[in-house]
């Protein structure tokens, strides 16, 4: 249980400069900056911390950099190569000399993020379920477990079936993705690389994730179409890993669609996987999720100091987000079109450089789509922070 709870009294009435719905890494990100800039933030979740969270755990470089504070607490292993097969034949390993990606457990992750935004100056709060939220020409009010919260901004953080979304009628049209994963309680061999098998599935892949002390194992489509069954996912892990079938398996949705999102008018701003950011490409949400976080918080604070329009100025800093996330559409219809050609695409050398390279410096895909072949010659490439 997280220490820095907050008790609220049933019935109470409380105010705040701003309320946030989900405590994941999109939420703890916007809380983060608020609460370092002196803004009265209320963090809200529907479970108490350490909590189970289905998630593969890899997070990009672009994402821990984009991150206000060190994880190395929580990180479990890094890789720098990484192993890549079409339909489980020609594998390819990758190779960088710097890190590509950063293993780490999502409970754990999410719990010391909690725990850096608490000491930041937030106000943590488990609440059961949020009854109703209304807006008017100056506040937001939440009406939760008997509890009411009064806030100036709302921003709800609280994943693919978002309740503030559902209550505030925000409009994200989605196109849902899934993943399914396991674990495998054993620690994995010193030679056993990250791994990603194209289409392994249809519109998607099976992974392989080395942990500290497990081995996690998943399959991921971005077609809602497409049925993925635990005996998909178990007859996935013997066959590459040549061992029992994983356990503690467990499926999940993705928010997808997140380019057609727009903030409109009014006091409440969907981030993360509530607004569909996840990457269609690869599945991965975790980037669009803290970067989405922090660009609704600068807004915010834009808006408090300026009186400024929060959903205006935000849809303005989502624009390079959802440019990113319209490539990876474009980019994912045509590499699990023809996933032959990508494959050989992706492991020729005419692709391998840029890409490598740009990922170990924290590049997104469009940027690195649009200057990687700078890394042939040798000239500076400037990763985007955000």
């Amino acid at each position: 249980m997280c220490s820095e709870t907050s008790s609220i009294p049933k019935g109470a009435s409380l105010t705040a400069d701003v309320v946030i719905v989900g405590a994941g890494p999109s939420g703890c990100s916007a809380a983060y900056d608020l609460a370092v800039k002196g803004l009265r933030v209320f963090l809200l979740d529907r479970t108490e911390f350490p909590r189970n969270k289905t998630c593969a755990g890899g997070l990009t470089v672009k994402a821990v950099r984009a991150l206000r504070y060190s994880i190395a607490p929580v990180i479990q292993r890094t890789v720098c190569n990484l192993s890549v097969s079409c339909r489980m034949r020609r594998p390819k390993l990758l190779k960088s000399m710097d890190p590509l990606c950063h293993m780490v457990e999502r409970s754990a992750f999410d719990f010391f993020c909690l725990k850096k935004t608490v000491t930041a100056g937030a106000r943590f709060a488990v609440v059961k379920q949020i009854d109703k939220i209304v807006e008017n020409n100056r506040t937001v009010s939440l009406t939760a477990d008997g509890v009411v919260i009064r806030a100036r901004l709302l921003i709800g953080a609280d994943g693919v079936h978002s309740r503030v979304r559902r209550l505030t009628g925000r409009f994200v049209r989605f196109r849902p993705g899934f993943a399914i994963e396991g674990r495998l309680d054993r620690t994995p061999p010193n030679d056993l690389n990250m791994g990603f098998d194209f289409s392994r599935v249809a519109g998607g892949y099976g992974w392989v994730f080395p942990k500290k002390g497990h081995i996690n194992v998943g399959l991921y489509t971005l077609r809602s179409d497409v049925k993925i069954t635990r005996q998909n996912l178990a007859d996935y892990a013997v066959r590459r890993l040549g061992r029992p079938a994983p356990t503690r398996i467990t499926g999940f949705p993705l928010g997808m669609g997140g380019w057609r999102y727009r903030p409109g008018r009014g006091r409440v701003l969907l981030v993360g996987d509530a607004a569909g950011l996840v990457d269609p490409l690869l599945g991965e949400g975790l980037y669009h999720a803290i970067i989405s976080g922090q660009e609704a918080a600068a807004a915010i604070a834009d808006a408090m100091d300026t009186g400024s329009d929060a959903c205006k100025t935000y849809a303005k800093g989502l624009m390079p987000i959802q440019r990113d996330l319209l490539f990876a559409q474009f980019a994912s219809a045509v590499f699990y079109g023809l996933p032959g050609m990508g494959h050989l695409l992706l492991t020729s050398r005419l692709a391998r450089i840029p890409l490598m390279t740009g990922f170990s410096r924290g590049m997104p895909l469009l940027d690195i789509f649009l200057h990687g072949y700078r890394f042939w010659f040798g000239w500076p490439v400037s990763a985007r922070r955000k």
